[in-house]
Formats: C-alpha cells, sequence, structure tokens
C-alpha cells in the first residue's frame, strides 16, 4: 500500500519485490548489459521464494495512553479490496466504514476468526520468534494472543481512517528481544528455525588477481536494478573465509565521484565451485553497508549460516534499504534464491 489517502490494492509481495518490479524494466537493454566481461542477468521471479511465509516485528509507541508494544503484522497476506478499490472484507467491528475513529480495534469472535482463516493459520497453530543474531527463539500459541487492528504509523494523525490504515495482526508484549530488527517470526506447526549460531564473516583486502576469474559465458546475476554497468570502474577486492566457503567481493565504482555503487559476490566451496555468482547493489535511499573487517568493529553487518531447516545456508546483509523491507537472506546455490520477512512496508 501506498502512503496517501487512495483506496488501493495493497501488491502483498513485499514492498523489496515490488520496488524491483517497477524499476527493472529501465535497468537491462534487452538482456546485453555487461559487467566486466559477463553478461548480468536480470533478476526473476523465480529467485524469491515466496513460499517462504517469514514475518518481521514492528515496534508500536504512538498510541495514546498506551506503552510501547511489538506487533506482528499480517497485512501483506490479507486482500481487504476488490478489483474495484471497494472494501470486500470487513475486519474491524464497527460500523463506521470508511470513517475509522479509533487508533486500533481489538479483533475478537467471527472477526478473528475471519483473519486467521483469510491468512491461512489456525488456533492450534504456533507463533515462533527467533532472535537470528543471538540464536534466541520464544514461542507460544496463537490463542495466548489478541489480535488487533492497528493504525499505521504513516496513516497516524490524519483520521478519519480508512481501512487500508490499518495494520491486522498480533499484539506482542514489548521488549521480548533487546533487538526487535533482528527478530523473524514464523506462524505454524513446526519450528522451521535451524537455530545454528550463525557466523560473521571478516573480509580483508586481496589483490585484484586473486578475485575468481570467470570464463566468458559466465552470467551474473543482479538481485538489484544496476543502470549502465558497463560506465562503473572495478575497485577494491575483498575475501573472506567461513565454514569451509570462500567469499569473494568486488566493489564496482562511479568514476565520477569514486563512490561504490554495487559489489559483486563469488562464493567457492572447498573444491572452488561457484555456489554463489550475483550482484548487490541498493535502491532509492537506500545503501551498500560496510564490509565488517574485524572482530573489534563497532557493529558486525554480514553473516553467514543456516537459518531456516531443510535449506541451504544463506548469507546477508550487504545493503540497507529506506523503502523496502530488509534483509534479503540469499542461499548459497547456484540458483541464487532469497526471501525477504514481510514488513508491512508502506513508503
Amino acid at each position: 500500500m501506498v502512503k496517501g489517502t487512495d483506496k488501493q490494492v495493497k501488491n502483498k509481495i513485499v514492498c523489496f519485490l515490488f520496488i524491483i518490479f517497477a524499476l527493472v524494466s529501465n535497468c537491462f537493454e534487452s538482456y546485453a548489459a555487461s559487467l566486466g566481461g559477463n553478461k548480468l542477468r536480470e533478476w526473476e521471479d523465480g529467485h524469491y521464494r515466496e513460499d517462504i511465509r517469514i514475518y518481521s516485528l514492528t515496534t508500536v509507541d504512538y498510541i495514546k495512553g498506551e506503552p510501547e508494544f511489538d506487533f506482528i503484522s499480517l497485512s501483506d497476506d490479507l486482500y481487504l479490496y476488490n478489483d474495484k478499490n471497494q472494501e470486500s472484507i470487513f475486519l474491524i467491528p464497527s460500523g463506521e466504514r470508511n470513517n475509522y475513529k479509533k487508533e486500533q480495534y481489538l479483533l475478537t469472535g467471527s472477526y478473528r476468526a475471519k483473519l486467521l482463516e483469510l491468512i491461512g493459520i489456525s488456533e492450534d497453530d504456533t507463533v515462533f520468534i527467533y532472535d537470528y543474531i543471538k540464536n534466541d527463539l520464544k514461542s507460544f500459541p496463537i490463542s495466548w494472543l489478541n489480535t488487533f487492528a492497528v493504525v499505521n504509523t504513516y496513516y497516524h494523525g490524519y483520521e478519519p481512517y480508512e481501512l487500508a490504515a490499518y495494520m491486522f495482526g498480533f499484539k506482542l508484549e514489548t521488549n521480548l528481544f533487546e533487538n526487535y530488527s533482528t527478530a523473524i517470526v514464523y506462524i505454524g506447526k513446526e519450528n522451521p528455525f535451524a537455530q545454528q549460531p550463525l557466523t560473521p564473516l571478516f573480509w580483508h583486502k586481496i589483490n585484484k588477481k586473486e578475485f575468481p576469474v570467470l570464463e566468458s559465458d559466465d552470467e551474473i546475476t543482479s538481485l538489484m536494478p544496476v543502470w549502465n554497468p558497463e560506465k562503473l570502474l572495478k575497485g577494491d577486492n575483498y575475501m573472506a573465509e567461513a565454514n569451509g566457503l570462500r567469499f569473494f567481493i568486488q566493489n564496482y565504482q562511479n568514476p565520477s565521484n569514486n563512490e561504490t555503487y554495487i559489489r559483486h559476490l563469488i562464493i567457492l566451496d572447498a573444491n572452488s565451485n561457484i555456489l554463489t555468482n550475483v550482484v548487490h547493489g541498493y535502491g532509492e535511499g537506500g545503501m551498500l553497508l560496510p564490509l565488517t573487517t574485524s572482530a573489534d568493529d563497532e557493529e558486525i553487518y554480514q553473516w553467514t549460516g543456516r537459518i531456516l531447516k531443510n535449506e541451504p545456508s544463506v548469507i546477508f546483509d550487504f545493503s540497507s534499504e529506506a523503502f523496502s523491507c530488509r534483509p534479503l537472506f540469499q542461499f548459497i546455490h547456484p540458483q541464487h534464491q532469497f526471501f525477504v520477512p514481510r514488513c508491512d512496508c508502506r513508503h
């Protein structure tokens, strides 16, 4: 949903994907863009694992007379409008319709039941909340949690509210985790999280000759739009090692200001087979995150390891996006698939 008063049907694929769809058509010329002599393969639907339904936590601190609380918004999986932009499903127990006055509504009885039905979860499911950095898991039955409609921060203060102004989901106690931004949520019968400690990546600069050499027919998959990649110049090269894998990065810079616009990431296994060959960039309002070079750094950015059972290990946190969900958890696998937590992004 886009900020504003128009009644628009919300694109239920997370905001990260919406931005890519909107921009990707301008990023490649007939599949002919290249980087360092190799073709760039543009992002495809098949790279995003929509079947992995993971949510983010949102902290709500603007409800009058109520202390801060954490919220699991399920709105990315709700379709409340018909093809004419008319409310077709009513989840708020009020006759006000398009003229809602309250900042939040408790959803009980048939309203709660309808919400769970629309999302595809049941009262005997469990909420699993996992802090992937601290490897800390908390879980409790759905029946313990109240369901609410809570006005989104971008609409707050502009009452009366439309149905589209609300987030629908579960209210939690605050301070479940010290850092809610590294917590992700799954709702279902079984815990999907591998609960294995992640490994931080510490990068050191290498000679450009040490960066893996691609064959002429090797294609590089771009996970973000890249404008005029042929005009970018190769910059510094870095390597990190973890879990029997070698991680290589080559920066590409704008020659006019020496700013790094994209990073070419190659991951090799113990036999020097290429597992990952992608380009990371950033969208409007975003930025590339620093490469962590030492355990003494104030903050560790890049991590690798297994987050989900029965799935490959991931690598993440190369960019910060102002207008999309994050992080992008990229599977270390030649198919270059990834998943992003649903965060009810409304920028």
